[in-house]
């Protein structure tokens, strides 16, 4: 197992066909000091300014919109793509140019990408009977050497035969064990015997991982592999992932757009938008204390709500008739704000319906999700007497308990969780942290 660093990583493409240089700048040479090739234009890049490093037997997760560049980062460490710029490590190793085969790390696609004339044996045995000779399989001295070429044409062609009749080199039974050993932590046993086609999306998922697991290699890479399947199988393989990992202790980078993925799952999440990192962190830090609005808004579900304010020193915050005394912990924080709009977030969880009041927010009810546990409601901000609103129009989530009954076109009232309120800058959109 090894750590992954990933050094100020850049991917560009080339332009397309009708488009013009200045829009797609191309990268040049400016730098080049351990293979670092920093582009002078940023448009056509489609990762920029990458550093990120991935533990020793991390599960790492990379999140974010489709389009944002986290299956193409994916694709460069596999050496499936060429880096335009940068260095990246496997180990001890630095892995820029060497092919994928000789990066000892595994794959698992979006589409499981199985062999459909391969058995479900054969599928996970083929990368181990591609791997040159050397730790598995190893003649002892004093037996007759056999060629590779031969020996694996003798195994192909006897495979067929009754089982007293086949030639089993001592690479070939450390195979079967190998694939065996597998099968059985993946519980599929039972589906050896098996083409691809005879499975369900699950199992074949699971094949796609037993062969991943087979090779034992340095690093896992996982490309949204659980995307094809239904929401009670995603739940279950989800949990079987994450456990195989921990139990393998395998460096893990795993790339979804699915956010409850994304917290359920990882070690650290690292957040990408526009082929840039936003923000790497665990989970609840994510949550807690997000470093800019994007991330607010991409982690949580419903997305954090974002309201204009005014803040007057020392810690009033005011809208319209909508007047809120905040903690004494964002005085400072906010001190040159003072005069100034900044953004107020605040999570659909943290809204609590409550009673008329300057403190409180006026809404009206425009959808009603029942989920049984939650309902979610859409609401539309309101001024109190029906008067001009202050704010833009927009809408407002809030997650209510089940019990309470709302009906479309219903006017609340919801209080602030004080402990809760978020804040940041109107112009660079960065989180403002209480001091």
């Amino acid at each position: 197992m090894a750590q992954v660093v990933l050094e100020n990583v850049y991917k560009s493409f080339p332009p397309r066909r009708g488009e013009s240089v200045a829009s797609q700048t191309q990268p040049s040479l400016t730098s080049q000091k351990q293979g670092d090739i920093i582009p002078r234009g940023e448009n056509g890049n489609v990762l920029r300014r990458i550093n990120l490093t991935v533990a020793d037997g991390e599960f790492m997760v990379l999140v974010g919109p489709s389009g944002c560049g986290k299956s193409t980062l994916l694709r460069l460490i596999a050496g499936l793509e060429v880096m335009t710029g940068g260095n990246m490590w496997v180990g001890d190793r630095l892995i820029n140019d060497l092919p994928p085969k000789e990066r000892d790390i595994a794959m698992v696609f979006q589409n499981y990408a199985l062999y459909p004339h391969m058995t479900v044996y054969d599928n996970i045995a083929f990368g181990l009977r591609r791997r040159s000779p050397g730790v598995e399989g190893v003649r002892e001295a004093g037996e007759v050497k056999i060629s590779n070429w031969a020996e694996n044409l003798l195994v192909g062609m006897t495979r067929v035969l009754p089982k007293g009749l086949r030639y089993i080199s001592d690479r070939e039974r450390a195979v079967d064990e190998q694939v065996r050993n597998v099968a059985q932590l993946l519980q599929i046993e039972p589906l050896l015997n098996r083409l691809p086609k005879q499975l369900s999306g699950g199992q074949r998922q699971r094949v796609a991982l037993g062969r991943a697991i087979a090779r034992n290699p340095q690093v896992f890479l996982m490309d949204e592999p659980l995307s094809n399947l239904d929401a009670k199988l995603r739940a279950e393989t989800r949990a079987q992932i994450v456990k195989l990992q921990r139990q393998l202790g395998v460096t893990t980078i795993y790339v979804t757009h699915d956010q409850t993925e994304a917290m359920t799952m990882g070690d650290r999440i690292a957040i990408l938008n526009q082929g840039q990192l936003q923000q790497v962190a665990a989970p609840l830090e994510l949550y807690n204390r997000p470093a800019n609005r994007f991330v607010a808004e991409f982690i949580g579900s419903p997305p954090m709500n974002f309201i204009p304010v005014k803040f007057h020193a020392p810690q009033l915050i005011t809208n319209g008739d909508f007047r809120l005394t905040l903690p004494e912990v964002w005085g400072n924080a906010l001190q040159k704000y003072d005069g100034k709009t900044v953004i107020l977030g605040i999570r659909p969880e943290h809204l609590i319906l409550s009673v008329p009041a300057n403190k409180n927010l006026p809404v009206q009810v425009e959808l009603v999700e029942n989920l049984g546990n939650d309902t979610y409601l859409s609401t539309k901000l309101l001024e109190p007497g029906f008067q001009k609103s202050a704010f833009p129009t927009k809408d407002v989530q809030v997650r209510v308990p089940p019990e309470r009954f709302v009906s479309c076109g219903e006017q609340l009232w919801l209080s602030l969780t004080l402990e809760k309120l978020h804040f940041f800058d109107l112009e660079t959109e960065l989180a403002i942290f209480p001091k």
